[in-house]
């Protein structure tokens, strides 16, 4: 008896990358979202990895041998159906990158005009493919080789791939101007964790890299690693979404939004004196309920309990102190970790918790911190002072 496999071990990555990817689609969609990115643009992200899902059936669709004749016998259709998810992934991504970063983003009308090519996917497709018979459809569905040798197909590919890829790097050039923006303030990177962010773009970046080479190669150089390379590539989407679940599962606020204080607006202008006495408030609720010990504490949460604007708070401890709102934070932060670290009494915790209950929440952000400001790391500060 012959036994018929349905699907082999490439299209089973396939199928699991697809599978996580519509996981992290719902678990985007319908996590609660609180804070200043809007829901909407959540959203944005659950559909990105929506269409990863469209990608994955678009993929087995024409390379699984069996999906393929069976399809086929039914409609020649359902073949390049789902290839405007390829236009539309960019633009999505690129919209929740400016919403997680500009605290003022919002779409404009003008915004529609990175939704032309996958608008214009369909109309295109028709007049390459589907206006044609059953017949020469199938051919275009058996034959790859007769696909990348239409020229109007094979433009097709690459514009595909290189919309994805371009957006990809201009997500990443986003991140990296909002980092060098931030450093340009003087704002310590030490006091926000910008891993979740880094993951996503730079990891959709490395993909996207790899579909570019693997075209490259199969199209220039000829070398024969087309094949291995594009099985590679399923592999790669898999990694990447893998990351993303376990990253989102280990830290139980998920895709945190970056908690920074922003100083695009024009900050108010009052009189020193009602600066003093916002100050003296301040310093005085600083020591007496100490909310630097609140991993999530922002500055409009604490101008909130001051009962002050945020606008107001932030250009006090601007003026008054020299600092930002979160390098007032970690400076509190770091004086409690010292003194717990050097205290007989909190011996048996570890570093670790020491470190959380000082309301720090990474520890690669504690570590560089500590030896930044102390000159050592904690536990050799530690050392010093129990040994």
């Amino acid at each position: 008896m012959i036994e018929l496999t349905l699907f082999n071990i490439n299209d089973i990555t396939v199928i699991f990358g697809g599978f996580l990817s519509l996981v992290l689609a719902l678990l985007l969609a319908c996590q609660r979202h609180e804070g200043r990115i809007k829901k909407r643009y959540w959203m944005l992200l659950a559909a990105f990895f929506m269409l990863s899902v469209f990608l994955a059936v678009d993929t087995l669709m024409y390379w699984n041998i069996n999906i393929r004749t069976f399809l086929s016998s039914v409609s020649t259709d359902f073949f390049f159906l789902f290839g405007f998810a390829f236009f539309l992934q960019g633009p999505l991504l690129y919209w929740f990158t400016r919403a997680a970063i500009y605290r003022n983003f919002s779409l404009k009308a003008y915004d529609a005009l990175h939704l032309i090519p996958a608008l214009a996917y369909p109309f295109y497709v028709y007049a390459i493919y589907h206006q044609y018979d059953h017949d020469a459809k199938l051919r275009y569905v058996y034959d790859w080789s007769l696909v990348t040798s239409d020229p109007y197909f094979e433009g097709l590919v690459w514009a595909q791939r290189l919309t994805v890829f371009f957006y990809s790097v201009l997500c990443v050039l986003q991140l990296y101007r909002y980092v060098r923006r931030l450093k340009s303030t003087h704002f310590s990177l030490n006091q926000v964790d910008l891993q979740w962010l880094k993951l996503l773009l730079i990891g959709f970046l490395c993909v996207n890299a790899w579909v570019v080479l693997t075209l490259l190669e199969s199209r220039f150089t000829n070398l024969g690693f087309d094949s291995p390379m594009g099985i590679a590539e399923s592999y790669i989407r898999f990694i990447y979404v893998s990351v993303l679940i376990v990253y989102l599962l280990q830290n139980s606020k998920g895709f945190a939004e970056i908690q920074v204080e922003h100083t695009i607006s024009d900050a108010p202008v009052i009189d020193v004196p009602h600066q003093q006495q916002l100050l003296d408030k301040l310093l005085q609720y600083m020591e007496t309920q100490r909310p630097y010990l609140e991993p999530t504490i922002t500055v409009e949460r604490l101008a909130q309990r001051l009962q002050v604007s945020p606008k107001l708070l932030s250009s006090t401890i601007n003026s008054q102190l020299h600092k930002n709102f979160f390098e007032m934070i970690g400076s509190y932060r770091l004086d409690e970790a010292k003194k717990q670290l050097a205290d007989p009494q909190y011996r048996d915790l570890s570093i670790s918790e020491i470190m959380k209950n000082c309301g720090f929440n990474s520890k690669s952000v504690f570590n560089q911190a500590f030896k930044k400001n102390v000159g050592v790391t904690p536990s050799h500060y530690r050392q010093q002072y129990l040994n």
